[in-house]
């Protein structure tokens, strides 16, 4: 059954394809000739905070504002993107998102699961935003339903995979243009928030994945962090996901922070930031510092670009003293061709030890671009972690359409330390460190005509080819290569 289903999704993904290339004249004249009209008034789903020319694809996107990671709604609303934002009056912003994806692997690379697993896993948003009618308050509330309706090994009885029908943000803001006669903007939150910093590796909101961490708790921000400096400082208490009752936080755990950033120079953007994590009555109990630091260029076509990402952590976990670290490298280069087209090199390292409990926490980050597609699948954590050998490449043979491929080896940290996410762990060291190598397809298509113009469609492929790790590690599922596979639509209204 799931080499059948594999088979099914790998000629979609040939047949989709065709249909990308044959249409691709089609849709450049289309794009061409009703240019003005959107300029005016639109309801085509584009979006407006990626290439400067309004395409709906980048290659310039980065991990943390991937096209299959985070789909931005509350931009398209606020810019009358979507059609229920563009019917409702100028205080009021309104829009309705439902996804919907089937994904399906064989030949597991977990204890828990050896052989393979399938899932459809749904995620349903409605947004609705008040603004300028009560200046300088803004009013947001978010209401999600994730469902797994079809899940071969349970996943829709856990918080991890569904949350029927809750809050996702439920806050009020209060909004200064010119925070106490300094000039600067600032920003002033309570409520149920979403956190989003840097690129997502401590701290993201809505992902590709099925799980979106909320927190509830004030929030200030001041500046404007996307072209000069900005400062974000937040003080919030964790929610816990719930599958059918009202979430809420827990009042013994706590998460703060603050961070700082800088973009004056092209070439030494800054970000400088503080994480805070207190759990009184978690199992996991975790007490962890973890300041860091970025510093990167912005992608530019006809230019090289880099980023260094440098975290470290410190504290106690369940009365375990810990030292952790994570570092990140790329170095790309955006080509100036008729198809925009962009290569990144990567590099990645996170500490590791035989003691899971001092291996690096990733708190709340995100994983889809650097380490694979997560949800049900998700094999790689940067955790006891080494990935020196990485390239992605990114291809837009038309605006609409972005082809995405990337290849990577990876390497426990620790060979003693656990396979983090796998429930393997060889504290003898025998097995080796080699995991093995993934190679990881994905496309995606943003139609822009007709009714399609509300809809998006992803299709993805990935294969793990096994290390040698797997071939001696104490209940191995075995060395066979994994295959994983996805089609996904989502619709916007």
């Amino acid at each position: 059954m799931m080499q059948k289903n594999m088979q099914i999704i790998c000629k979609q993904i040939v047949f989709m394809m065709g249909c990308f290339m044959g249409s691709s004249v089609t849709l450049a004249a289309e794009a061409k000739n009703t240019e003005a009209v959107k300029a005016e008034k639109s309801s085509i789903i584009v979006r407006n905070d990626t290439a400067p020319n309004g395409a709906p694809f980048s290659v310039e996107e980065t991990p943390g504002r991937f096209r299959f990671d985070f789909d931005r709604l509350t931009k398209l609303m606020e810019a009358d993107k979507t059609p229920l934002a563009a019917m409702a009056p100028d205080w009021l912003n309104l829009a309705i998102e439902h996804r919907t994806r089937y994904d399906v692997y064989d030949h597991g690379f977990t204890r828990a699961i050896p052989d393979g697993n399938e899932q459809i896993h749904q995620r349903t948003r409605f947004l609705f935003e008040i603004q300028n009618i009560i200046d300088p308050f803004r009013f947001t509330l978010e209401l999600t339903d994730f469902r797994a309706p079809l899940a071969e090994h349970g996943q829709e009885h856990s918080p991890i995979f569904a949350n029927h029908f809750d809050f996702t943000q439920l806050h009020l803001d209060l909004i200064s243009r010119d925070f106490l006669g300094t000039g600067y903007g600032a920003k002033f939150e309570v409520g149920r928030l979403i956190l989003e910093y840097g690129e997502s590796r401590l701290v993201g909101g809505h992902r590709w994945g099925t799980f979106t961490p909320t927190f509830d708790g004030i929030r200030f921000s001041m500046g404007n962090d996307k072209e000069k400096w900005g400062l974000h400082v937040f003080g919030t208490r964790p929610v816990n996901r719930e599958v059918s009752e009202l979430d809420w936080n827990t009042p013994e755990s706590y998460f703060s922070g603050a961070q700082i950033t800088n973009r004056d120079l092209r070439w030494a953007n800054t970000d400088v930031y503080w994480f805070q994590l207190n759990e009184g009555n978690k199992l996991r109990q975790r007490n962890l510092s973890t300041p860091g630091f970025r510093l990167f260029a912005k992608p530019v076509k006809g230019n090289f670009d880099y980023e260094i990402e440098s975290i470290y952590q410190f504290g106690d976990t369940q009365d375990i003293d810990i030292f952790a670290h994570r570092h990140h490298g790329e170095i790309g280069y955006s080509f100036e061709t008729a198809m925009p087209f962009r290569l990144v090199y990567l590099f990645d390292y996170a500490s590791g030890d035989q003691d899971p409990r001092k291996n690096f926490d990733i708190l709340y980050a995100k994983r889809r671009v650097e380490y694979g597609p997560t949800g049900m699948f998700g094999p790689f954590f940067p955790s006891n972690l080494f990935s020196p050998v990485g390239f992605r490449a990114v291809l837009l043979p038309v605006p609409n359409v972005r082809l995405m491929m990337s290849h990577r080896a990876y390497w426990l940290a620790n060979k003693r330390g656990p396979y983090v996410g796998s429930g393997l762990q060889d504290p003898t060291g025998r097995s080796g460190s080699f995991l093995g190598n993934m190679l990881d397809i994905s496309l995606g298509w943003d139609p822009q005509w007709s009714f399609l113009k509300r809809v998006s469609f992803d299709i993805g492929f990935s294969h793990i080819f096994k290390g040698d790790y797997f071939e001696k590690v104490p209940n191995s599922p075995g060395t066979a290569g994994t295959n994983y596979g996805y089609t996904m639509a989502t619709l916007k209204f």
